[in-house]
């Protein structure tokens, strides 16, 4: 009984001795969770054993804190089986990062492995905090005011100091009370190249603690003044004719605004508020005497820009008309009629048609009316037939017209009973005479001498056969 009993006491030593580890260690650490002021000291104690059968050095690995924050007082220990060693960990709370709760982890490695997990809470004794409107609206091209406010959250009186990147505030020292709170306006300068998304950087700093923050705020600056024109660059017109051209204003802006359209050589400045997103056209008049190229410039303002514009206005001659009359004095025996031909000219650039009209009814005119082409010419006849007894002088006139031009001619007509005999000048007559006498006598000498050369001719003829014989 005494040997079984021996048996059952010793079975349980030899399972632990067979299933003992030769290397193995173990953590406590007090306290697991502190709470701590920034700039304040966090001091846990930690207790390592080691519980494996053979010594074992260990050294200490920090996770989850910053590196630099915390001290060690052993980076490493030599521990014999069964030996337990007390390690102090000891964490400043930065004093210039921001409140944050960290959770750490401390281990100690050696041929064995344990660790152990810890909390530290930050907290802030002296920190100031601002506070962002939820909605902000900035424009480009103009600078913009924007209220925040800097709130004191600690426990302590604060002089802080503000500075912005991106823009400047116009009180930049502000004294604040524990817990008290305090509007500031900051302007965003002006940009008119920075459309769309835009970041900008507000510091609070503290001057008599540590206290300090930042913000980061990104905003869309919006395109709210800005505008476009429309118009037409190139005008034809007619000379002496009221052309009408439109200069179109968009407000692509994001905001109302007003415009001036201002014309020097029309003598022209007017003003409008146009809507965003809307248009307003002015309907305008051109007018010009003169043939030729004229250059129109004129420009667009609004709060923040300017833009010109320039049409140019071709004129030309479009229509004209000229009526030429071969014959502007006419004779004409009563009974009997004249006719006089004319050239109608279209002067124009443009076709057009013209009626021909006299002003005397003893007239007829062919074609009365006639279609030109732009700088042709068409021929006119004009027929003059006096009526019975009409005798004299008369003024006449011949018109042609369009609706766009006119041209008259006159044509003096002599009406006479009888036409005058015309009776040959003295000087004329004889010069006419001696002229006759003088052919005369030359014709004469002429067939004298012909006949003096047959008659020689003949007789020697006579001579020579009847001598030969």
């Amino acid at each position: 009984m005494k040997f079984k009993f021996l048996i059952y006491l010793l079975l349980p030593l030899l399972f632990s001795a067979v299933y003992a580890q030769d290397y193995s260690s173990s953590i406590t650490i007090y306290p697991k969770e502190i709470t701590v002021s920034q700039c304040g000291i966090a001091t846990y104690d930690l207790s390592v054993k080691n519980t494996g059968i053979k010594e074992d050095t260990l050294y200490a690995l920090v996770e989850g804190i910053p590196e630099g924050w915390y001290s060690l007082s052993h980076e490493s220990i030599k521990l014999k089986p069964g030996e337990s060693k007390n390690v102090y960990l000891f964490v400043t709370a930065n004093c210039f990062e921001e409140p944050k709760n960290y959770t750490a982890k401390i281990s100690f490695l050696g041929n064995s492995e344990s660790y152990a997990e810890f909390k530290m809470n930050v907290v802030s004794d002296h920190s100031i905090s601002i506070l962002v409107p939820s909605e902000i609206r900035s424009c480009a091209c103009e600078e913009t005011p924007i209220k925040f406010v800097l709130a004191n959250t600690g426990k302590y009186e604060e002089k802080v100091k503000l500075t912005v990147k991106g823009g400047y505030v116009k009180q930049d020292v502000i004294n604040l009370k524990p817990g008290e709170q305090s509007q500031f306006e900051m302007v965003l300068e002006k940009s008119c190249n920075s459309y769309g998304n835009y970041t900008f950087e507000i510091n609070a700093e503290s001057m008599t603690s540590y206290a300090k923050t930042s913000k980061k705020i990104t905003i869309n600056r919006e395109n709210c003044h800005d505008f476009q024109i429309k118009y037409d660059e190139v005008k034809n017109l007619c000379l002496n004719e009221k052309a009408t051209f439109s200069v179109s204003i968009y407000n692509t802006g994001t905001l109302d605004d007003e415009y001036l359209l201002y014309i020097d050589a029309l003598d022209i400045s007017e003003k409008v508020n146009i809507s965003s997103k809307s248009n307003k056209t002015f309907n305008l008049v051109f007018e010009s005497d003169e043939v030729g190229v004229i250059d129109l410039g004129f420009s667009v303002k609004s709060s923040t820009k300017e833009s010109k514009g320039m049409i140019r206005f071709n004129i030309e001659k479009c229509y004209g008309v000229d009526l030429q009359a071969e014959q502007n004095e006419i004779t004409i025996l009563l009974g009997d009629g004249r006719l006089v031909k004319a050239k109608l000219t279209n002067t124009g650039s443009k076709n057009d048609t013209f009626r021909i009209i006299s002003d005397v009814k003893w007239v007829s005119l062919r074609p009365e009316q006639i279609r030109v082409e732009g700088m042709k010419s068409e021929d006119i006849f004009i027929y003059y037939s006096p009526e019975y007894n009409q005798l004299g002088v008369f003024n006449t006139t011949i018109k042609a017209f369009s609706e766009n031009s006119k041209d008259e001619e006159s044509i003096k007509v002599n009406v006479v009973s009888e036409l005058p005999i015309i009776q040959p000048e003295e000087n004329a007559s004889t010069t006419t005479t001696l002229q006759q006498s003088e052919g005369v006598s030359n014709k004469t000498l002429i067939a004298l001498g012909v006949g003096i050369l047959i008659t020689i001719f003949i007789f020697g003829m006579i001579y020579l056969f009847v001598m030969r014989d």
